[in-house]
């Protein structure tokens, strides 16, 4: 295996052992989830865990088996990830959002743990995945939910620049002689994030009058997250446009703007406590625009389920 941290492997259970350990695997190491296979007793799987930053490499080998996140699902074991998957063998069909993806050798699929999907393996499956916490992805990118069951075909430069760099991503997580791992995740994760834009963006028709007013006003907006006088009026003279506009805008993508501003706050904030660019729970709070700490920290963890001083002990062990 290219990945050598944590392993957990079928290979040395009995076969009737085999597909409730791969379950439990799954459901620890992904997201609690419905699978299924043709033939139990034939299963076999293996996975190859090791963190690398902010993120997670993994390397799975399976038989044929199929997934099934439910809205259940999501709701009872919820899960903030993003992945982005290089097939290395075999072939793989995902829906999400409507969307229905094949997937072969070469290839990059992306989806949202957040959200139900449906993932069918057939035999010979070999992939390395890489999981990224969205609210560091909604860090980098508006369009986070438009990757959300796609794919970036091994022909185009692309989807071939997202499966070298988790390959790459992948040897280092591997090695030994790396005390640091965000000293390469943050710029990988940049680089990954960049060209998932690009396709994504390439990939669909110019977009309304509306939506590039929107996209200007977001932009504007996260550039200037430390900002805490921000209101709906500052904003909309800024942009001049009118507070009614501004809600009509925010409203067509189901948001308030104040909510998706502190949203915005909220996931730049993890982002710098989870790859080592604030140094403080503090600092972090500050460099967004929250001026009262108690107030950061109930908000913070009503919207990922845990406090922020949680990240400054993860990236610490």
């Amino acid at each position: 295996m290219v990945v050598m941290g944590v392993i957990f492997s079928t290979h040395d259970l009995n076969r009737s052992e085999r597909f409730d350990y791969w379950h439990e695997v799954v459901y620890r190491t992904y997201a609690p989830c419905v699978g299924k296979v043709d033939s139990t007793t034939d299963f076999q799987a293996s996975v190859g865990v090791s963190n690398f930053g902010a993120a997670q490499i993994t390397e799975v080998r399976s038989s044929g088996i199929s997934y099934e996140r439910r809205a259940f699902d999501v709701r009872t074991g919820p899960r903030e990830d993003f992945y982005a998957v290089a097939m290395l063998s075999g072939r793989t069909m995902v829906t999400q959002d409507g969307r229905d993806i094949v997937a072969e050798a070469g290839d990059v699929y992306l989806y949202n743990s957040a959200k139900p999907y449906s993932h069918r393996s057939e035999s010979n499956y070999h992939c390395l995945s890489m999981r990224i916490p969205l609210p560091i992805l909604h860090s980098r990118l508006l369009n986070v939910d438009e990757l959300s069951g796609s794919v970036l075909r091994s022909g185009t430069p692309y989807g071939r620049m997202v499966s070298s760099l988790i390959k790459e991503a992948a040897e280092i997580s591997s090695s030994d002689g790396i005390t640091d791992m965000l000293e390469f995740s943050g710029p990988v994760i940049d680089m990954i994030s960049a060209a998932m834009n690009r396709a994504t963006t390439e990939a669909v028709p110019s977009s309304s009058r509306n939506q590039n007013l929107l996209v200007r006003i977001q932009r504007y907006m996260r550039e200037n997250l430390d900002d805490s006088t921000l209101t709906l009026a500052s904003i909309s003279k800024e942009q001049n446009v009118s507070v009614r506009t501004l809600a009509r805008l925010f409203g067509d993508i189901d948001a308030t703007p104040m909510g998706w501003l502190q949203n915005q706050r909220l996931a730049r904030a993890y982002a710098d406590l989870a790859e080592r660019r604030a140094l403080s729970v503090t600092e972090a709070a500050f460099a967004v625009g929250f001026n009262d700490l108690s107030h950061f920290g109930r908000v913070f963890k009503k919207c990922y389920g845990h406090t922020p001083h949680t990240l400054l002990g993860v990236r610490s062990n």
